[in-house]
C-alpha cells in the first residue's frame, strides 16, 4: 500500500525579511497612578491608540501637541501605546507600571533626526529600545486620505500661507466688535490653503466654539439655518488657539482638499462663540475661489 503525502509538493511562500529600516523603534515608558507623565510633540497630536484599557492618555486642555498619560490601574502588565502627529510622524511607546518614575515630562520637539542611543521615560531599563524617528525611511510617514501633498508637506505651506501679506480686502463681516475676515486664498497640487483672521475689538474674550464651511444656494438668506453640504478641512494651522482675548487678533490657515462650486451655489461661513451670542456669517462666491494664487 502507498501513502501519499499531500502535503510533500504544497508550495511555500517565501517570508518577506523584516529589514532595520522597516522597523520604527520605541520609546520605554514608566507610567505611574497618582502621577501624570507629560510628553510634548512637534507638532499637534491628530490621533493617539492605547493597546490596553489600564493607561489613559488625553491631550493636554487647550494645547494641542502636549499628550498626559497615566495608569488607570495599579500594578499594569506591560502595554504600547502610538502617536500619529498632524505632520505625518508616527512615535511607538512601551509602558510598564511604576509608581515612583524619573521622569515626568518628555520633550520630543528636537527630534528632527535620529536620535543616538537609549530613549526612555522616567526608567532606568538598560535594554530599552532605540528610538528614531529622523527624515528617513525610517519615520513610517503617513499621508492624509486623498491628498497628493505628504503631511509635512501641508503643515509647511500652511505657514508660509500664514507669512503671506493680505490679498484679499472684501470678504469678511463685522458685527458686534468681532470681525472675521478671509485674507488670501492659495492653492498647490490638489490642496487649497484659506487665511482667515479673527480680530476682537472688544475687552471681553472671544471663545471660538466652531468655525464652519457650507456650501449653499445662491438664492439662500445670509442667516438662513439651511445647509446643503458642509466641507470641512482636513487640517487647521494653529487651531490649537480657541480664545481670542480682547484688543487682540488671531490667524489660521485652513487646508481644504481642491474643490469649486457652481456660479449659482456660495460658500456660507459660520463662526460660533462658545456660551455667547456672538456669531460671525459671511458668504463667499466661486468667482473668489477660482482666483486662487498660487504656492
Amino acid at each position: 500500500m502507498t501513502i501519499v503525502n499531500n502535503n510533500a509538493h504544497a508550495l511555500r511562500v517565501p517570508a518577506i525579511p523584516i529589514r532595520d529600516y522597516n522597523v520604527v523603534k520605541s520609546y520605554y515608558t514608566e507610567l505611574p497612578y497618582n502621577k501624570t507623565i507629560s510628553i510634548i510633540f512637534p507638532t499637534p497630536i491628530k490621533s493617539v491608540d492605547l493597546g490596553s484599557r489600564d493607561i489613559i492618555a488625553d491631550k493636554a486642555s487647550d494645547v494641542e501637541n502636549v499628550l498626559k498619560v497615566k495608569a488607570s490601574k495599579v500594578g499594569f502588565n506591560e502595554t504600547n501605546f502610538s502617536v500619529i502627529t498632524t505632520d505625518g510622524k508616527f512615535y511607538s511607546f512601551v509602558a510598564n507600571y511604576n509608581e515612583q518614575p524619573a521622569l515626568l515630562a518628555l520633550n520630543l520637539t528636537m527630534n528632527t533626526m535620529a536620535l543616538e542611543g537609549p530613549a526612555r521615560v522616567g526608567g532606568s531599563r538598560e535594554d530599552s529600545e532605540e528610538f528614531i524617528n529622523g527624515l528617513n525611511a525610517k519615520d513610517g510617514v503617513i499621508q492624509f486620505s486623498g491628498i497628493r501633498a505628504s503631511a509635512s508637506e501641508v503643515v509647511y505651506n500652511c505657514d508660509q500661507v500664514n507669512h503671506k501679506r493680505r490679498t484679499i480686502r472684501h470678504l469678511g463681516v463685522s458685527e458686534n466688535l468681532m470681525e472675521a475676515t478671509i485674507r488670501g486664498f492659495y492653492v498647490k497640487d490638489n490642496v487649497m490653503y484659506v487665511k482667515l483672521q479673527l480680530k476682537n475689538k472688544s475687552n471681553i474674550n472671544y471663545d471660538i466654539d466652531y468655525m464652519r464651511f457650507f456650501i449653499v444656494d445662491k438664492t439662500i438668506a445670509k442667516r438662513t439655518t439651511f445647509q446643503e453640504t458642509e466641507i470641512v478641512p482636513f487640517y487647521v494651522h494653529n487651531n490649537g488657539i480657541r480664545v481670542i482675548p480682547g484688543h487682540q487678533k488671531m490667524e489660521q490657515v485652513l487646508a481644504f482638499q481642491k474643490f469649486t462650486i457652481p456660479d449659482n451655489k456660495r460658500i456660507l461661513v459660520q463662526i460660533n462663540e462658545a456660551g455667547g451670542g456672538r456669531a460671525l456669517t459671511f458668504l463667499m462666491n466661486n468667482e473668489d475661489i477660482m482666483n486662487s494664487g498660487k504656492l
